[in-house]
C-alpha cells in the first residue's frame, strides 16, 4: 500500500473520529458542553463548508472549470431553464435529505452514546438498499433482503434492556428516542444516496446531460463527472438554509444562544469566550471538508474495497474512542450482541459487493465487444464508488 493511500486513510480516520467525538461532546447534556441548539450549530457548519468548497473550486479547480467553460457557452438558451429544473428536481431534494440526515444525527447525540450512534448509523446501508430497489438502481436479491433484516435485528438488540428498574427504564426510553432519531437520519441518508448517485452518475454531464442539443454537446466534449467538492458547493447552501429555518422554528435560538455554554463561561460573556465559540463553530466545517478530500483521494488511489474495509475499521475505532475517551459503556449482553451483529452484517455486505463487482468485471472482460455489458459494468463500479463516499 502506497504512502499516499496511508496518508489519505489516516487523514480520513482523524477527521471522522475527531468530528464524531466533537459532536458528542458539543451536544451531550450530561458529559459534554450541553449546547441546546444542534440544528443551528449544524447550519453554521454548512455555510462554512460552502465557503471552503467555493475557495477550493476557485483556487484548485479553476483550470478544469475553465476547460469546461466553452462547452457551457456553446449550450443553447434553453439550457439555463434546464439548469433550474435540474436544481429543483435533483439538488434541492438531495440537500433537504442531507440536512435531515445530519441535523437529526446531531440531535440524537443528546440522547445516545457515541458507540450506539455509530453502530445504529451503520444501518444506513439497509436504507440505501431499500431506496435503490425502489428507484430501480439496484436489482432485488434475497441476499440484500437478508442484509436488511439482520441489520434491523441488530438495532433492536442494541436498544433492548431486559429487567430494568424505573431509573434504567427512563434512561432506556431516552436511548430509544435517540435511536429512532438515528434511524430517521439513516433513512434520509439512504434517500440522499439515491439522489447523489443520480447527480454524480446519471447527470454527469450536467442538467443538459439528458436528451437534446446541450446533452449532445456535453457528450461530445467528454462530459466530466462532478467531484464531491462541486456537489458540496451545490448542496451546502440549501442545507444551511433548511437547517437554519428548522432551528428558528424548533429551537428558537435567539437570543438564548449567546448566553449558552458556546459563548459563555462561568456565567460571563467576554471577548475570549466569543472567540472560543467562533473557533468551536469553525473546526467542524474544516474537518468535514478535509474528510471529503481524503475520501476522494482514497478512491482515486486505491480500489473501492480498500475504502470499504477502511470504513469498517473506522467504525470500530470510533466505538473504541467513545468507550475510551468519553467513558461510555454498552450495558448488557444484548447490546454487545447487537453491535457485533450489525458490524458483521456490514462486513458481509461489503464482501457481497466485492464479489458482485468482481463478477461484473469478469463479464466485461469476457465480452468486451458487448456495449451493454460494458455500460452495466461501468455503472456497477460507479455505484460502488459513490456509495462508499456517501455512506462512509
Amino acid at each position: 500500500m502506497s504512502q499516499s493511500i496511508l496518508v489519505c486513510i489516516a487523514g480520513w480516520y482523524f477527521c471522522s473520529i475527531t468530528l464524531s467525538l466533537y459532536n458528542k461532546w458539543m451536544f451531550d447534556p450530561h458529559k459534554g458542553l450541553n449546547v441546546a441548539f444542534p440544528m443551528l450549530v449544524t447550519s453554521v457548519h454548512q455555510f462554512i463548508l460552502w465557503g471552503l468548497s467555493w475557495c477550493y473550486l476557485r483556487v484548485y479547480a479553476r483550470p478544469t472549470l475553465a476547460r469546461d467553460a466553452p462547452v457551457a457557452a456553446a449550450a443553447p438558451a434553453g439550457a439555463a431553464a434546464a439548469g433550474w429544473r435540474f436544481y429543483g428536481k435533483m439538488i434541492v431534494p438531495t440537500a433537504l435529505a442531507s440536512a435531515g440526515d445530519i441535523g437529526l444525527g446531531n440531535v440524537s447525540f443528546k440522547f445516545v452514546p457515541l458507540a450506539v450512534y455509530t453502530v445504529v448509523k451503520s444501518s444506513s446501508i439497509a436504507f440505501v438498499l431499500l431506496f435503490s430497489c425502489v428507484f430501480r438502481l439496484e436489482k432485488f436479491r434475497w441476499q440484500l433482503l437478508a442484509v436488511v433484516v439482520v441489520m434491523f435485528l441488530g438495532v433492536v438488540m442494541m436498544v433492548h434492556s431486559p429487567g430494568a428498574d424505573t431509573q434504567t427504564a427512563n434512561d432506556a426510553a431516552e436511548v430509544a428516542l435517540g435511536v429512532l432519531l438515528v434511524l430517521a437520519s439513516s433513512c434520509l441518508s439512504g434517500l440522499r444516496w439515491v439522489y447523489t448517485h443520480l447527480i454524480l452518475n446519471k447527470h454527469a454531464g450536467g442538467p443538459a446531460g439528458a436528451a437534446g442539443p446541450a446533452g449532445a454537446a456535453n457528450a461530445g466534449a467528454g462530459a466530466r463527472k462532478k467531484s464531491p467538492v462541486e456537489t458540496i458547493y451545490q448542496l451546502a447552501p440549501v442545507m444551511g438554509v433548511t437547517l437554519f429555518t428548522f432551528a428558528l422554528i424548533a429551537e428558537r435560538p435567539f437570543p438564548a444562544v449567546f448566553h449558552s455554554p458556546l459563548f459563555e463561561a462561568n456565567g460571563l460573556v467576554s471577548a475570549s469566550t466569543v472567540l472560543r465559540g467562533a473557533l468551536l463553530l469553525l473546526v467542524p466545517g474544516f474537518l468535514v471538508f478535509f474528510m471529503t478530500i481524503c475520501e476522494f483521494g482514497i478512491l482515486q488511489l486505491a480500489q473501492v474495497l480498500t475504502l470499504s474495509i477502511a470504513g469498517v475499521v473506522k467504525e470500530i475505532l470510533t466505538i473504541v474512542a467513545g468507550l475510551a475517551v468519553l467513558h461510555e459503556r454498552l450495558s448488557g449482553l444484548y447490546n454487545w450482541l447487537g453491535m457485533t451483529t450489525i458490524l458483521l452484517d456490514v462486513c458481509y455486505y461489503n464482501y457481497y459487493r466485492f464479489k458482485e463487482n468482481a463478477r461484473t468485471k469478469y463479464i466485461l472482460d469476457f465480452d468486451n465487444n458487448d456495449e451493454e455489458a460494458n455500460a452495466n459494468a461501468r455503472d456497477s463500479t460507479n455505484v460502488e464508488e459513490i456509495e462508499m463516499v456517501v455512506t462512509k
